[in-house]
């Protein structure tokens, strides 16, 4: 009887293994609009907190305004979006601010709340890894 139980527990292992690898990714397509030749407006969407909107301002400096360092700077806060009624959004510059401010928060409800483009773009990768973010690039 033993040696059947054991039998059939071995050939169980392989179905339980395969079905841990089944991996289902949440997309996160953050809108962002460019306002000028150095701010940018990041539109909440798909539930995106903190982390994603820095995430999608990494991204945006780097892949379209084709910055590799520097600093971003909230220069709006979170809040209603001029150019999308409804919304909720958060303006970023590459520019210089005077009396940036620093955190260890991923938040975006502090204006002048500043980190380096490499640390914002870091931000995509130490999300989990089920969660993707992608910019979709508004025209104006």
């Amino acid at each position: 009887m033993l040696k059947h139980f054991a039998i059939l527990a071995l050939a169980a292992l392989p179905t339980v293994a395969h079905a841990e690898r089944i991996i289902f990714r949440e997309l996160i397509v953050i809108p962002v609009r460019q306002i000028d030749a150095t701010r940018f407006e990041v539109i909440e969407a798909d539930g995106a907190g903190g982390m994603q909107m820095w995430c999608a301002a990494g991204i945006f400096s780097r892949k379209v305004m084709g910055l590799r360092g520097g600093d971003l700077t909230i220069v709006q806060a979170r809040g209603p979006s001029a150019n999308y009624p409804g919304r909720k959004s958060v303006i970023f510059t590459t520019q210089p601010v005077a009396n940036p401010k620093s955190s260890y928060s991923t938040g975006v409800r502090t204006e002048g709340l500043q980190f380096s483009m490499t640390h914002a773009y870091a931000q995509c990768r130490s999300m989990l890894p089920d969660r993707v973010v992608r910019v979709r690039v508004l025209r104006p």
